[in-house]
């Protein structure tokens, strides 16, 4: 075992006494090896000696570390910007250092200042943005809610989404020596628009189409694909999640679910989306396991198996 250099609390509170007892360093040095196991050498003995002379104390002195470079106030001005704009990046700060007090520290100072007040860098989540005007209406929606002991039991949830059939990888294996093989990108991929909806009981078919929807269209999707569910699943009763879209709540489209008795459950203004199709989408059409294109009366039908959905979704046809 090779001499230790840098002796523990234990092994220096045990050179102490043997120095007070009146043992001289080698033979201080003998009897840590023999008696204790540790292998030192007479001028770590020593050197910790002398400095337990000057300073009276067996501990290591003080470290001094880094200057610290900002003070108090500083680390206030930090924090209170970042208050302000948590997308400050340290470039920003370190000018409004330099303008509010005077200062010039680098940029490594303020990142290691604002980690220093918590500050780390996280992914931005979605939030939906709201009106003044509409603010109290959906806090009202939300207090009925919660005071009437909501379960949405009997809700479906529904949406649309847009979608563009491409796929990137960014990372891919190349062999050293060979140049980089490059990726083709489409400039304008194809896009679908993509309609579903969700409730406690399961989920309905999913509608995928091109072109744009109206208040006509969207009444043919709700009728192909929510009524024949509504029917099959909530033959008791149901109440219909949708975003305040106009051609959701459009004349023709309020007086067509009356005729077929569709319940919509009306929302405040801005309420939030569910973003059914939007969040799946990415795992969705990367997942198409067998496919066929047939072409009539320029019409794509493809008939496409799903994996990886939170919820089954039988075979579906794009119109």
């Amino acid at each position: 075992m090779p001499p230790v250099s840098r002796l523990s609390l234990f092994v220096r509170h045990r050179i102490v006494n043997m120095k007070q007892r009146g043992y001289k360093i080698k033979e201080i040095k003998e009897k840590l090896y023999l008696e204790d196991g540790i292998p030192t050498t007479r001028w770590a003995i020593s050197r910790f000696l002398k400095r337990r002379e000057q300073t009276g104390s067996s501990f290591d002195r003080p470290k001094t570390g880094r200057r610290q470079k900002l003070n108090f106030r500083h680390m206030e001005i930090i924090d209170e910007e970042m208050l302000k704009n948590d997308e400050l990046t340290a470039h920003e700060l370190r000018r409004i250092l330099q303008q509010k007090a005077d200062i010039e520290v680098s940029v490594d100072v303020v990142t290691r200042a604002r980690r220093k007040l918590g500050w780390t860098l996280q992914g931005s989540k979605y939030c939906q943005m709201v009106r003044e005007a509409n603010k109290q209406p959906r806090l009202k929606f939300s207090l009925d809610c919660i005071c009437s002991n909501e379960s949405f039991n009997d809700v479906i949830f529904t949406d649309e989404s847009t979608v563009k059939i491409q796929q990137h990888i960014s990372k891919s294996w190349g062999k050293k020596g060979r140049p980089r093989k490059h990726k083709a990108v489409v400039k304008h991929p194809f896009s679908v628009h993509v309609w579903a909806g969700i409730s406690r009981k399961g989920a309905t078919k999913i509608a995928i189409f091109t072109g744009r929807m109206n208040s006509l269209f969207y009444q043919m999707i709700l009728e192909r694909y929510l009524t024949p569910f509504i029917s099959a699943v909530y033959p008791g009763g149901h109440r219909l999640w949708q975003d305040n879209d106009p051609k959701h709540v459009s004349k023709s489209t309020v007086e067509w679910m009356t005729q077929n008795r569709v319940k919509h459950w009306q929302t405040p203004a801005e309420s939030p989306d569910i973003l059914l199709t939007q969040k799946r989408c990415a795992t969705i059409f990367p997942s198409f396991v067998n496919s066929f294109t047939d072409k009539t009366n320029n019409i794509y039908w493809h008939y496409c198996r799903v994996k990886h959905v939170h919820f089954q979704t039988p075979y579906f046809i794009i119109v």
